[in-house]
């Protein structure tokens, strides 16, 4: 019989602390509504499985690691079965200011070993829907040949987009033999849907979870139960909150997209809830494979342009730019000392034949994730990204192929600074995840 437990603890910082994700520094002065670490425990008897979902940014391996560390000296579940993610809210903090990471190692230990406590007999169902509406890829083809991130809505020198998008929604719900939800477990491939551009300015400072703790909240209101909601984020290193080639509302209120788009998840999570047919004997497996990578080392043309932005020759005159001015040109030193290979973890879960969880370290292209769903023997695959680490973007060798000189408008999620790894990390990701994936659907 299989049995199950979740439990959500409260992560949120202390105001005062750095936040991450705009290229200025900012400090948080407000809380909209707190983060959590989410946790869902499954066993089978034989083997447990746990993921946690965190409303972070993202998190190195170091402190995900020692996590996972302490919950096999809790709970008794070994690293290999723990897959940690992120869900890439902007509106999070800098998890190495003021001593947060070491307090986010306990609170992710005490999310998984609160459900290992939980766990009763539970019965499980996975489907999928699909919800296409708010998603655009954020690289486009320009008329002047060159690839841009994040042109403008409408801009008239857009030809197409550069990429697809990923209009899955996949659904695990695991519920007592009673029908009483325990928890329900979402995957959508979207960057985030936080701060319009016409927010005011001081609402810049405001800690949330993002439109993940706004669908959290809602899809319970919907069902007028209580349960550990979680929603975890796909493949969306280049996909959007909004199709640049259509026109987007700007809406004023605060958070007023995010509410949008868990509004449309949610609906069409609850439509795939719905049809389930529920297990109640299902066999876990894992495999967890550490990936030596290649580190991409910065170019002489690389170094100088950025030095140039530094010193304020020239000004950042696209996104390019910007990542060579804020997120390369001060760490140079840093990314000329640092070791030429990066170790780092895929991993696979497997809940019967029936659904399978997929964790990449990184911001992950769509592309990626749709191969491993296509060529995945499992009913149900879901693919987090940023998930046991975070190794920053992960293009596609098609995406590094497509980029002009470095003067020219190009892509920001391949340049250096946003991207540390050679160009055919990601293929390698997807190859050990398919890989593991048909394995241990041999095995359950």
């Amino acid at each position: 019989m299989l049995k199950s437990g979740a439990a959500m603890v409260n992560i949120t910082p202390p105001l005062g602390i750095k936040m991450r994700g705009y290229f200025q520094e900012r400090i948080a002065k407000e809380v909209h509504d707190d983060l959590f670490a989410k946790a869902l425990v499954l066993d089978d008897g034989e083997t447990k499985l746990a993921t946690v979902v965190c409303d972070l940014i993202g998190a190195g391996r170091a402190r995900l690691d020692r996590a996972k560390e302490l919950i096999d000296e809790r709970c008794g579940i070994p690293p290999s079965n723990v897959l940690i993610s992120c869900t890439h809210t902007h509106t999070g903090p800098e998890i190495e200011d003021m001593g947060y990471g070491e307090i986010l190692i306990q609170k992710i230990a005490d999310s998984v070993q609160l459900a290992n406590n939980r766990l009763t007999e539970a019965e499980l169902g996975c489907e999928r829907e699909e919800e296409s509406k708010p998603l655009g890829n954020r690289r486009f083809f320009m008329k002047d040949g060159t690839v841009r991130t994040n042109p403008g809505i409408l801009n008239p020198d857009m030809v197409k987009p550069a990429g697809p998008v990923d209009p899955e929604i996949s659904v695990l719900c695991v519920r007592e033999p009673s029908g009483k939800t325990i928890s329900l477990l979402v995957n959508y491939a979207m960057h985030y849907a936080g701060l319009s551009p016409t927010e005011k300015r001081e609402d810049m400072y405001t800690i949330s979870a993002d439109y993940f703790g706004v669908f959290s909240e809602m899809i319970q209101h919907i069902r007028g139960e209580r349960f550990v909601a979680i929603l975890a984020n796909g493949t969306c290193g280049d996909v959007i909150m909004f199709d640049a080639m259509k026109p987007h509302r700007r809406e004023n209120k605060f958070f007023g997209h995010a509410e949008r788009v868990a509004a449309l998840v949610a609906a069409k999570a609850l439509w795939a809830w719905s049809q389930m047919k529920f297990h109640s004997s299902l066999k876990l497996a894992a495999a967890l494979e550490e990936l030596t990578i290649p580190r991409r080392m910065p170019t002489d043309e690389e170094i100088g342009l950025a030095k140039k932005l530094m010193s304020g020759e020239i000004k950042p005159a696209n996104m390019r730019q910007n990542a060579l001015k804020y997120f390369f040109g001060p760490r140079i030193e840093e990314f000329m000392r640092a070791p030429k290979e990066v170790k780092t973890w895929v991993q696979v879960l497997a809940i019967g034949d029936l659904a399978a969880i997929v964790g990449l370290p990184g911001e992950i292209f769509v592309e990626h994730g749709l191969k491993i769903k296509r060529e995945s023997p499992f009913k149900c695959t879901f693919v987090f990204e940023l998930a046991n680490d975070a190794v920053h973007y992960v293009p596609t060798l098609k995406a590094f192929k497509e980029e002009g000189s470095l003067e020219a408008s190009g892509g920001y999620e391949t340049t250096i600074g946003p991207n540390i790894l050679i160009p055919e990390a990601g293929d390698m990701m997807v190859e050990s995840a398919v890989k593991m994936l048909n394995k241990l659907h041999k095995s359950v």
